[in-house]
């Protein structure tokens, strides 16, 4: 891909200018085999994990051309490389503003029509099942937040930020806590 161009992201095939290479460039999203090598290695050389904080924002930032089954194949995507080469450790994943579509847009629990993100928020629940107990499925599903154990003492809460993001235009209508993740 195209590493060198004058826009905000390159790496491209319709800007710019120089090979990116196999592994990508700084200025590109991370490409598939990056990440592929990247859980390898630490399958191989970190046996001793704990458990994993995994914070989102897996579409690629050409957000104008994402939609959601984008959106959704990076995250099934990036969730069979966990379960490939870590399949032993715990994830405990969050949303970043990119698993939208459009970016952004993460509308109150209350909206229920063809602007809802109900599609991405049980597509959560199911594929994060995978690492959280049943017991968090009620409240990714009505605003992508969770509490979950880790280990005698210790819970890990995950709260969707993307309800305190300012580009998240949905706020104008309500921004007191839309989806009662602090109740």
């Amino acid at each position: 891909s195209l590493a060198k161009c004058k826009e905000p992201l390159c790496c491209r095939r319709y800007l710019g200018e120089g090979n990116a290479g196999r592994f990508g460039s700084f200025h590109c999203d991370s490409p598939l085999v990056l990440l592929e090598n990247l859980f390898q290695h630490i399958s191989d050389d970190f046996k001793n994990i704990d458990y994993i904080i995994f914070t989102g924002d897996l579409p690629p930032h050409n957000i104008w051309n994402q939609s959601r089954w984008d959106i959704l194949e990076a995250i099934t995507a990036v969730r069979n490389l966990f379960t490939k080469y870590l399949p032993s450790v715990k994830v405990f994943p969050a949303l970043g503003n990119h698993e939208s579509a459009p970016v952004n847009s993460f509308p109150p629990a209350y909206v229920k029509d063809h602007n809802s993100n109900k599609w991405l928020l049980q597509a959560l629940a199911k594929d994060w099942s995978t690492w959280l107990p049943e017991s968090t499925k009620e409240t990714i599903e009505k605003g992508g937040y969770y509490m979950s154990p880790v280990q005698p003492g210790l819970r890990m809460i995950s709260l969707n930020m993307n309800y305190c993001n300012s580009l998240n235009w949905w706020l104008l209508i309500n921004n007191t806590d839309p989806a009662d993740q602090l109740a």
